[in-house]
């Protein structure tokens, strides 16, 4: 293994560390457990007030589930181990243990318990929450240290049960007990009655491929890492009063800031004002960060190439905007997660299920480009097969091309908390599912679009800088590592862009969607999207009122002080 990190000098250091603390964690399982929510209850403790069947996660077993629920419909590993039984209209109750025998982890309920069938009996039941987040669609209560979370529908209807071990307060009681997002703009809109002219506003779009040669890649990986397809470079540019913004949505695992660098500079000699590099976050995809042990630099070259000649191309190929327009859907909560989709393995029930548009249309009347934006680990493929693919966004974008949508970019969310698929299994089949159910949501979606009622070409870029704490990311930094630092603080940055009357806050890493929802109530644009992963990547960005000693993302996160600079920075931003 020295052999291997010596051939990539610069990164010897950082490989060294970065390998050392990815391999314990495989080794010693809390990546493999990362999707079951963690902690054991003594069985002297006092039982949880609301129990499904009896069922105590982090006492009962699997067994005991077996035992009171009988077989399920579908059993599966997506992580931890996942079994599917029968509710209401064709839906699913999920229930996750820790491995196919190990203990009940938590539970995912369309089935409403008795006596908690809306929010008035719930709350008479057990109190008030510790905490109440209200969107257009829904509201979520959290009971944390009673082991629930509920999801309501508008009308105060229970749709969802979340059960997990009761063992802590997730907001302690100082925090803040409610954010309301009931007036933000969701769903289908009005036309406007005078749409707001895009004269002068141009796009053009180009695609390159990522995928590496065999010998770029971990020589340990070489002999058994195969392409089952290929991964990509998706880019929209668009320009406007002699301004140019480029997006690029790329099947990419995560690039630090200094190899994003490169390209913003290189990007800006030709006269590319504003770039965001959307990485996926592709656990499919080829490290290219390093924190496995090797650093691929000739496959980074490559895709700093791949990606400046995208964006060039994309300008060069830019036509006249005849329209913009913009729509947003929150997807249903029923059973605490978007069934088939999204789910939060670490804070069961606490997630944004909406999905944004923001389509160009040519004066063809052809769409010229889709950018999709919604949050969801793209882990659809188990790693330890090695095998390449753009997993579900892949077969998502395709479809949306073959659909009339132009070139699809995907630009996901706030993805942190293990905010992660809900698709029955880790397998290629199971990822064109989830893919193009997804680009049948984005095509009814777009029926859907308007046209904005003012328009606005902009974009405002901040850097910004984090203190790092965790003491396995402060081994990085010193006169090898290549990030740059300010006085042990990580260097990075933040861009709001306007197009029309989107507003795009990019992030700069895994923001947890808790944080997510402030930033969100301070969003005044149609549609709103947070783009995660932009620029950099600088794994789990949590807030600090749920920082924790004992879990898998705070070993992969900077520290507890980026969740208060990232929000900090996104509301400067919006109020500037």
């Amino acid at each position: 293994m020295n052999d291997v990190i010596e051939r990539s000098s610069p990164w010897r250091r950082v490989a060294m560390l970065m390998g050392a603390v990815a391999l314990a964690f495989v080794a010693g399982s809390p990546l493999a457990l990362a999707q079951a929510v963690d902690g054991d209850v003594s069985p002297d403790d006092p039982p949880p007030p609301v129990t499904y069947h009896g069922l105590v996660p982090g006492l009962s077993t699997a067994d005991d589930v077996l035992r009171e629920l009988g077989e399920p419909a579908h059993a599966g590993k997506w992580y931890a181990y996942k079994r599917l039984y029968p509710a209401r209209d064709g839906l699913f109750d999920s229930i996750h243990t820790r491995g196919h025998d190990g203990k009940y982890a938590s539970a995912e309920l369309v089935t409403v318990i008795d006596g908690y069938d809306n929010e008035a009996t719930i709350v008479d039941s057990l109190g008030p929450p510790e905490f109440v987040l209200r969107t257009p669609t829904f509201s979520m209560l959290d009971y944390a240290e009673q082991g629930a979370r509920f999801i309501v529908d508008r009308d105060g209807r229970t749709i969802g049960t979340a059960l997990f071990p009761h063992m802590r307060r997730r907001v302690h009681e100082g925090a803040r007990q409610l954010v309301d997002l009931t007036h933000l703009r969701e769903g289908p809109q009005p036309a406007p009655e005078r749409p707001a002219s895009v004269a002068g506003l141009s796009c053009g779009t180009d695609q390159r491929k990522l995928s590496p040669q065999p010998d770029w890649v971990d020589p340990r990986y070489a002999g058994r890492f195969t392409p089952h397809d290929d991964i990509w470079a998706r880019t929209a540019v668009f320009e406007h009063g002699g301004e140019t913004i480029a997006l690029v949505g790329a099947d990419l695992f995560g690039m630090s800031y200094s190899e994003v660098l490169p390209i913003k500079q290189q990007l800006a000699d030709a006269g590319v004002e504003h770039f965001v590099l959307a990485m996926s976050h592709n656990h499919a995809a080829p490290d290219t960060i390093g924190v496995y042990g090797y650093f691929p630099e000739r496959h980074i070259e490559f895709i700093q190439q791949q990606v400046v000649d995208s964006v060039l191309a994309a300008r060069e190929a830019a036509v006249p905007v005849a329209s913009l327009r913009g729509a947003s859907r929150a997807l249903p909560m029923d059973g605490a997660r978007v069934i088939g989709y999204f789910r939060n393995a670490r804070n069961t029930g606490l997630i944004d299920p909406t999905i944004s548009l923001l389509q160009a249309v040519g004066e063809d009347g052809r769409v010229i480009t889709t950018l999709v934006n919604f949050a969801c680990h793209v882990e659809g493929i188990e790693m330890g097969v090695r095998e390449m693919t753009a997993d579900f966004p892949g077969y998502m974008c395709d479809q949306i091309a073959r659909d009339g949508g132009g070139q699809a970019v995907f630009l996901n969310g706030a993805v942190g908390g293990m905010v992660s698929g809900d698709n029955r299994e880790r397998n290629h089949e199971e990822a064109e599912v989830t893919g193009l159910g997804l680009a049948e949501i984005v095509a009814e979606l777009a029926k859907t679009a308007q046209p904005p009622a003012t328009f606005e070409f902009s974009a405002r870029t901040r850097r910004i800088e984090i203190p790092v704490t965790n003491p396995r990311f402060k081994g990085l930094m010193g006169p090898d590592a290549r990030r740059p630092t300010s006085r042990g603080r990580v260097v990075t940055e933040m861009s709001l862009i306007t197009l029309g009357e989107c507003q795009m806050l990019t992030l700069p890493g895994e923001l947890l969607p808790e944080v997510s929802f402030e930033i969100l109530e301070r969003m005044t644009g149609f549609p709103r999207m947070l783009i995660g992963l932009a620029n950099d990547e600088l794994g789990y960005i949590i807030p600090p009122d749920d920082f924790r000693d004992d879990e898998y993302e705070e070993t992969m996160s900077v520290g507890p002080a980026a969740a208060p600079v990232v929000k900090d920075t996104a509301l400067r931003l919006l109020g500037e």
